[in-house]
């Protein structure tokens, strides 16, 4: 099912109004794989497709954020149960077994706060793949949405992690696009 998720993903970032790419989504996998190595198949689902609400939105990133804070909550609400339904309803379609997908649909509901250990670890794996992938984006955007946002963003992502070890793993990544802000504006 993995195979079929990942290109259910790429098919709508392909045909999406955001241009993001999918490298974000494998670095997720990537830190998932690094943080809970014996993760199984509803997991890295979840990281891969945790974002897929974004292939659906009608403006980028930049016209979406001109009047809002990155973690509005509102907004990361509303991300994250389009998300969970969304691949909800592509896995039921292909006949994924109920149970992994009430799993996935929880991660995914919960990716951007957590509250439970697989909600959590998607967190973390999203906020480590942030920094490596979509963070320096986020400094290029400082000009027109302002560096006290990107700032805000930052902080945010680096600190919602839960887990001590992913911390520790990215604190290096969180100071360098830190101090790149800083350095460009």
């Amino acid at each position: 099912m993995l195979k079929k998720v990942e290109q259910f993903v790429k098919e709508a970032f392909e045909k999406s109004a955001t241009g993001k790419s999918i490298a974000h989504f494998e670095n997720t996998v990537y830190w998932i794989r690094q943080l809970r190595p014996d993760a199984d198949e509803p997991i890295i689902i979840a990281a891969f497709a945790h974002d897929i609400a974004r292939a659906f939105r009608k403006t980028n990133t930049e016209q979406t954020f001109k009047t809002k804070e990155f973690n509005d909550p509102a907004i990361l609400e509303e991300h994250q149960k389009e998300g969970a339904i969304i691949i909800s309803r592509f896995l039921k379609k292909e006949g994924y077994e109920q149970e992994k997908i009430e799993r996935i649909k929880n991660m995914i509901g919960k990716h951007e706060v957590g509250g439970d250990a697989e909600s959590n670890l998607i967190k973390d794996a999203d906020s480590l793949s942030y920094f490596e992938t979509n963070a320096i984006k986020h400094v290029g955007l400082a000009k027109t949405l302002g560096t006290e946002k990107v700032r805000k963003k930052m902080a945010w992502m680096f600190e919602r992690i839960s887990s001590p070890k992913a911390k520790e793993i990215a604190k290096p990544f969180y100071e360098k696009t830190r101090a790149r802000l800083k350095n460009i504006y």
